[in-house]
C-alpha cells in the first residue's frame, strides 16, 4: 500500500495515460480526412441523398461485387472487369416502362463523367436477349451507354433485381457496393452527380 502512495508512481501513471490519449489523437487525426478533403460516398454521408436520390439506400457494411459473368458484345465479362473505376450498374428491360424512361438520363451521366474513372454498365436483364434491347437503344437515341446483356438473369437475381426494377447500384473503384437505388431516377440531375461523384476516384 505504500507503493500506491508514492507520488512519482501516481506523476509516471498520469503521464503514461496522457501519452496514449495523444498518441490516440494523432493517429485518429491522421486517418481522419481534412476539411479540404473531398467528400466520400462510403462515409455514408446522408445530406447527399435528397432530391432525386432520396432513395438512394447505403450498404452496410459495403458489399463485394459479385462476380457472375455477364455478355457485352457477344463475350462473358464481370463487374471485376471494371476494377479500378467507380460503376453505376443499372439492370433495365425493355418491358419496364421506368426502365425506359430512365435510360436516357444513364446516357447523359455517362457523358458527363464517363472515362478512366467511372462507368455506366446499364445491363439488360431480359430474356429478349441483347438484340431486342439494342432495338430498344436505338430508338431511344442513346449515344453514351455500351449495351450489356443478362438474358439469363443470373447477376440480376443475384444481387435481388429481377423483381424490381430498374435497379441502380453504386460500386467504388474497390468493387464495393456503395448503395443502391430501386426504382426510376433521374441520374443526369445534380443531386445524381453529386452523390456518384463522391465515389469516382481522384
Amino acid at each position: 500500500m505504500k507503493v500506491l502512495n508514492e507520488p512519482r508512481l501516481w506523476l509516471l501513471i498520469v503521464g503514461g495515460v496522457g501519452a496514449l490519449a495523444l498518441v490516440y489523437v494523432i493517429i485518429a487525426a491522421s486517418v481522419k480526412p481534412g476539411d479540404d478533403a473531398p467528400p466520400s460516398a462510403l462515409t455514408m454521408d446522408r445530406s447527399l441523398l435528397v432530391g432525386e436520390m432520396a432513395d438512394f439506400e447505403y450498404a452496410f457494411p459495403p458489399r463485394g461485387a459479385p462476380q457472375i459473368p455477364f455478355l457485352h458484345e457477344g463475350a462473358s465479362v464481370s463487374l471485376a472487369d471494371f476494377r479500378g473505376k467507380a460503376v453505376l450498374v443499372n439492370f433495365w428491360a425493355t418491358w419496364c416502362a421506368p426502365c425506359l424512361k430512365e435510360l436516357p438520363s444513364l446516357d447523359v451521366l455517362q457523358g458527363r463523367l464517363g472515362g478512366r474513372t467511372f462507368q455506366v454498365v446499364a445491363i439488360a436483364a431480359d430474356p429478349r436477349g441483347p438484340e431486342t434491347a439494342q432495338a430498344f437503344l436505338d430508338r431511344l437515341e442513346i449515344e453514351n451507354l455500351d449495351l450489356y446483356a443478362d438474358p439469363r438473369l443470373t447477376l440480376a437475381t443475384s444481387i435481388g433485381g429481377a423483381d424490381v426494377l430498374p435497379v441502380s447500384i453504386l460500386y467504388d473503384a474497390r468493387g464495393r457496393e456503395v448503395g443502391r437505388l430501386v426504382g426510376e431516377a433521374d441520374w443526369s440531375s445534380a443531386e445524381a452527380l453529386r452523390l456518384v461523384g463522391t465515389a469516382i476516384p481522384n
